[in-house]
């Protein structure tokens, strides 16, 4: 089994606990991904909505200065677990640095200097309330781009970084869709018509990534696999059939979200993969089709970016 998981929260965690990506507590596990072949593993620096979440030796620095804190980690625990960095070259195996909230960039185009810097070719815009750039998922007004946050959209669109619909509201969604971005993804979001949870993607929603060529993650959280929660990975083969029947062959993927996230009671962390993987097979999706799943369809996204 070959793995390309779109996102995970593991450096993050590792960031404001001063922890190795490797620790044992995570469910990221760091032991299997050095046993796998091919393992690229999307690494999340995830910059909260509320400060209070931020170490408090940030919170009265510019958001820039945590995202440099989070990537310099990044990079550090490459170094020293000997992983292979592929954010700026192609490769099977190796970690990838991504951005969640473009908060960060706080009315300050320059601030995407810092994404080029450290290699960023994946970033939401938002996580789940309002920023400069717009609304997100919980954001009372629902509505969609700021005029900064216009120009955020153009500017990713010029430098080439893929843009994220994960946590965005909808009617953001369609402002970056009037923009008609090069590449557009949504890293880990699950089916609207299977839970209605509104961090899932509608099914127009999912087609039109699907048509710009781009790729969505399979999200394990479980509130985001049931409307109640009570979930497991029967519900994830539910979700990837219904995109499937959607024309998704070639546009789904993994995006477990791993310590960012409740999983369900059956699934431990990425250790439980392969069960996973096989509960596909077992159920009768083609072998060809889950390995694009788990890993192909990402795969041949990120290394066209």
């Amino acid at each position: 089994m070959d793995v390309f998981d779109l996102h995970c929260d593991t450096l993050y965690q590792a960031t404001i606990q001063n922890s190795g990506i490797d620790n044992k507590k995570y469910k990221f596990n760091f032991e299997e991904y050095k046993k796998s072949e091919k393992w690229i593993q999307c690494m999340a620096m995830w910059i909260p909505d509320d400060k209070e979440d931020i170490p408090k030796c940030y919170h009265d620095k510019p958001l820039i200065d945590f995202f440099i804190a989070g990537a310099e980690k990044f990079y550090s625990e490459c170094k020293r677990l000997n992983v292979p960095v592929l954010n700026n070259k192609n490769g099977d195996k190796g970690f990838v640095l991504t951005l969640e909230n473009s908060s960060i960039l706080e009315n300050k185009l320059e601030n995407i200097d810092y994404l080029e810097k450290y290699g960023v070719k994946i970033a939401t815009l938002t996580w789940n309330n309002h920023n400069s750039i717009g609304d997100g998922v919980r954001s009372e007004s629902q509505k969609g781009a700021t005029p900064f946050g216009k120009k955020v959209i153009e500017e990713y669109i010029k430098k080439g970084i893929a843009i994220d619909t994960s946590h965005t509201s909808d009617a953001l969604f369609y402002d970056i869709a009037s923009m008609n971005p090069t590449k557009i993804l949504a890293t880990h979001s699950n089916s609207r018509s299977i839970c209605r949870n509104k961090r899932n993607l509608t099914d127009e929603e999912f087609c039109y990534i699907k048509d710009k060529g781009g790729v969505v993650g399979l999200n394990f959280y479980k509130f985001f696999l049931t409307d109640d929660g009570n979930s497991g990975i029967k519900d994830i083969l539910n979700h990837a059939y219904h995109f499937l029947s959607l024309g998704g062959e070639d546009t789904l993927a993994i995006g477990s979200d791993f310590d960012g996230a409740d999983l369900p009671d059956d699934i431990i962390g990425s250790i439980d993969l392969q069960i996973i993987y096989n509960s596909f097979l077992e159920n009768r999706f083609p072998k060809s089709v889950v390995d694009k799943i788990f890993y192909e369809n990402a795969h041949n996204f990120y290394h066209n970016i």
